[in-house]
C-alpha cells in the first residue's frame, strides 16, 4: 500500500494537519498505520471514519508449522463485563459498535448488572476471539469505565483482560507460549497482576493469585473454563462461565438480534 503514514496516538490536530498536506499532494484518501494492540490509537482513528483495509502479519516458520498441525481442543468463547450500572450507556454502545465489527455479528446479549457489573456477550465473538478485546476496549474507552473480558480459547486455554478508560492495564493467560515462543519479559506480562486486579475490579487478591494459574502446557492445569469461572468469581464477576448461546437464556436479559 502506497502513502501510507505511520502514526502513534494521532491527535486531531495531528490529523487535520496530515489531511491538509495530502490535500495540497492531490490525495482522496489517508492510509495510516499503527501497532497491533494499539487499542486506543485504532478507537481514536475507527471514531474518525478509519476502517481496516489491510494487515501485515508475521509468524516463525517454526511456529507456522507447529499450529497449522494443531487442532483445538474444544470451543472457544468469552464474555465482556464493564463496571456499571447505566444499562442504557451499555446498550447505546453496543448497538452503535458491533454492526461496525468485520464478520457481520448475528447478535448480541445485555445481561443487566450482576453485583455492579453489566455482562455483553457477542456471537462474533464466540465465532472469532479476535473480536472480543476490540469490544471490551470500545466499551471502556467510551464509556471511560473499567471493563474486564474474559476467554476460553480453543477450549486450552483460558485468558482475561482488564481496561480502564480503553487502556489494557493487565493480562493473564494461563498458557503464555500457547501460540508461540515469546520474549521472557511478554510471558511475565501474561501473569496476572492480583494487586492491580484487586484495585480495578474489588476482587480478592488472594483468591486471584490461588486462580490465576499457569503451566507450559494445557495438560497440566485445570480445564479453561473452570479457571475462567474462579477468576470470575475472585472479582466479584458473573457469567464468565459460558459465551453468547447460553447469555440468550439467563433471566432478564436483553437479546439484540441482527
Amino acid at each position: 500500500m502506497e502513502n501510507v503514514e505511520r502514526l502513534e496516538d494521532p491527535s486531531p490536530e495531528e490529523l487535520r494537519e496530515l489531511a491538509q498536506r495530502l490535500r495540497e499532494r492531490g490525495e482522496t484518501h489517508m492510509s495510516v498505520e499503527i501497532d497491533e494492540g494499539d487499542e486506543r490509537a485504532f478507537s481514536t482513528l475507527e471514531r474518525v471514519g478509519f476502517r481496516p483495509v489491510a494487515r501485515l502479519l508475521t509468524v516463525e516458520l517454526e511456529v507456522l508449522e507447529r499450529d497449522l498441525d494443531r487442532s483445538p481442543r474444544g470451543e472457544s468463547f468469552g464474555s465482556v463485563h464493564v463496571q456499571t450500572d447505566d444499562l442504557p450507556a451499555v446498550e447505546r454502545t453496543v448497538r452503535r459498535f458491533v454492526p461496525l465489527l468485520p464478520g457481520k455479528s448475528k447478535g448480541s446479549v445485555i445481561v443487566p448488572p450482576r453485583n455492579g457489573w453489566i455482562s455483553v456477550y457477542d456471537e462474533l465473538c464466540d465465532r472469532d476471539p479476535s473480536a472480543l478485546p476490540r469490544v471490551a476496549r470500545e466499551l471502556s474507552d467510551g464509556l471511560g469505565l473499567v471493563v474486564t473480558q474474559f476467554a476460553v480459547e480453543e477450549g486450552a486455554v483460558g485468558r482475561y483482560r482488564i481496561y480502564e478508560r480503553g487502556r489494557m492495564l493487565d493480562e493473564y493467560l494461563s498458557v503464555p507460549e500457547y501460540y508461540g515462543p515469546l520474549p521472557s519479559g511478554e510471558v511475565v506480562a501474561l501473569a496476572a497482576n492480583p494487586t492491580l486486579v484487586e484495585r480495578l475490579t474489588g476482587g480478592a487478591r488472594r483468591g486471584v493469585r490461588e486462580a490465576a494459574v499457569q503451566a507450559p502446557s494445557p495438560d497440566e492445569l485445570p480445564p479453561p473454563n473452570e479457571i475462567v469461572t474462579a477468576l470470575a468469581s475472585a472479582m466479584g464477576i458473573e457469567g464468565a462461565e459460558h459465551g453468547y448461546a447460553r447469555a440468550r437464556d439467563v433471566p432478564g436479559a436483553m437479546v439484540i438480534d441482527r
